[in-house]
C-alpha cells in the first residue's frame, strides 16, 4: 500500500506543477490533476494486479521497461491526453502537459520501481509481492 500511496503523491505534485507551468491557471491545474489521479487510483491497482498475474515476466531483466511502457506510455498518454484536452480545450497545451508529464515520469517510474525491488519489507523469499495487494 505504501508503494501506491507514495507514487500517487509524487504524481499528483508533479502533474500539478507541469499543468500550472503550461496553463498558468489554478482551476485548470486542479481539475486536470484531481480527475487524472482519481482515474489512476484504479488504473495503478489494475496495473499492479496485471504484473502479479503475469508471472512470465517476473525474472526478465527488461521487466521495469515493460511496466513503464504499459503504465506510463499507453495508459498515461491516453488518459491524461484526453482529460487534459477536454478540460483545457486547446490541443497544443494539452499535448504539452501530456508529453512533459509522461516523458519525465518514464525515468521517474523506472527509478521508483527499481528502488522498491530492493526493499525487503513486505516480501516473502522467492515470491514477488507488491504492497498494493489488498489484505497482505
Amino acid at each position: 500500500m505504501a508503494k501506491s500511496i507514495i507514487w500517487r503523491i509524487m504524481g499528483i505534485l508533479f502533474l500539478a506543477l507541469v499543468s500550472y507551468i503550461i496553463t498558468g491557471n489554478w482551476i485548470i491545474t486542479t481539475l486536470v490533476t484531481v480527475i487524472h489521479h482519481g482515474a489512476f487510483i484504479f488504473g495503478y491497482y489494475a496495473h499492479e494486479r496485471f504484473w502479479l498475474w503475469f508471472k512470465y515476466f517476473k525474472n526478465i531483466k527488461w521487466r521495469p521497461i515493460l511496466r513503464v511502457i504499459l503504465y506510463e506510455i499507453v495508459l498515461g498518454n491516453l488518459v491524461l491526453g484526453l482529460i487534459t484536452w477536454i478540460i483545457i480545450g486547446e490541443i497544443k497545451q494539452a499535448t504539452a502537459v501530456t508529453l512533459i508529464y509522461t516523458g519525465n515520469k518514464l525515468w521517474m517510474y523506472i527509478v521508483y520501481d527499481k528502488v522498491w525491488e530492493k526493499i525487503k519489507w513486505g516480501k516473502n523469499e522467492g515470491t514477488i509481492h507488491h504492497e498494493a495487494v489488498i489484505g497482505h
